[in-house]
């Protein structure tokens, strides 16, 4: 399934760890071949079937990263974005009862299905027939996202595109920038909006109390500059060959728009400053001085 995108991987980034796995990087001896699935347990699975939800480099050919699963599985972990919510909801009750992924079609034919479908989405009491032993102990699978933008974007991946410096780096970095207030608060209003994504409008607005988005995009770049400077990293460029200063921070995306609904620019902070914001917030009070 590597012709598509998936949780904010394109298809050629994806293509990547197939290519690692092919030369042996897994490690000696490793193979998915004897694996039982990874979401049903069936013992019985095709040997190069496995799943992903992590491409970013290095990879990892273990969970939570990666997953030897049936192919039947693997179809539905995918198929979940243009499937009924109500279908995959019932697939995941069929495992959590025992049943392999190979076994779900004859158990729930096409329209038998839709009763239950429709039984679910009405918030009816729905249980399906225990079969064996729960084979898997940590459902991992719950905690995958419906949101079809999963798919193209960068707020879905569990790590950047490109390695970031560690924890430690980036803690030195900020002490060194020496920040304001007014920049530790543009940091924080980042590392706490919704899937961890802003735009400048949203920067301006609700950290800076500005209505121009040019605002914010000034303060946030100088910002990302004083910090890139003390780090070992190198900024990604834009297409005329300039260092996008904000990258430092955060990976960006320019989303679909629509008739409905105009998107503009997104930023997406990383991980690791998300927790480093975080952990500061707890040990000092926001309206404390740096």
């Amino acid at each position: 399934m590597t012709g598509t995108s998936y949780n904010g991987y394109d298809s050629h980034q994806r293509g990547g760890i197939g290519k690692a796995y092919k030369r042996g990087e897994a490690g000696p001896g490793f193979t998915f071949a004897n694996q039982p699935c990874g979401l049903c347990g069936d013992q019985n699975r095709a040997p190069g079937e496995w799943h992903s939800e992590d491409y970013s480099a290095p990879f990892s050919f273990n969970p939570p990263q990666t997953y030897a699963l049936c192919k039947s599985c693997h179809g539905r972990v995918h198929k979940r974005f243009n499937r009924p919510v109500e279908e995959w909801e019932l697939f995941c009750r069929h495992i959590e009862a025992g049943g392999y992924g190979r076994e779900f079609t004859a158990l729930f034919p096409v329209n038998g299905r839709k009763g239950w479908c429709a039984a679910i989405s009405q918030g009816q009491r729905v249980e399906v027939n225990h079969i064996r032993p729960v084979a898997v102990s940590d459902p991992w699978w719950r905690s995958l996202t419906l949101d079809p933008e999963s798919l193209i974007a960068p707020w879905a991946r569990p790590r950047p595109w490109r390695a970031r410096p560690d924890a430690e780096a980036y803690g030195a970095a900020l002490e060194a920038a020496k920040l304001t207030e007014t920049e530790w608060e543009i940091l924080r209003h980042h590392a706490g909006a919704y899937r961890r994504t802003v735009t400048m409008r949203d920067v301006a607005r609700e950290a800076l109390g500005s209505p121009r988005p040019q605002t914010a995009n000034l303060a946030y770049g100088n910002l990302a500059k004083r910090i890139s400077a003390n780090l070992d990293w190198t900024p990604d460029l834009r297409e005329n060959g300039t260092p996008f200063w904000l990258s430092v921070i955060a990976e960006w995306w320019n989303p679909p728009s629509s008739a409905e609904r105009r998107r503009e620019f997104e930023l997406v902070m990383i991980p690791v400053l998300v927790e480093l914001i975080g952990n500061r917030a707890k040990v000092q009070p926001l309206g404390a001085q740096s």
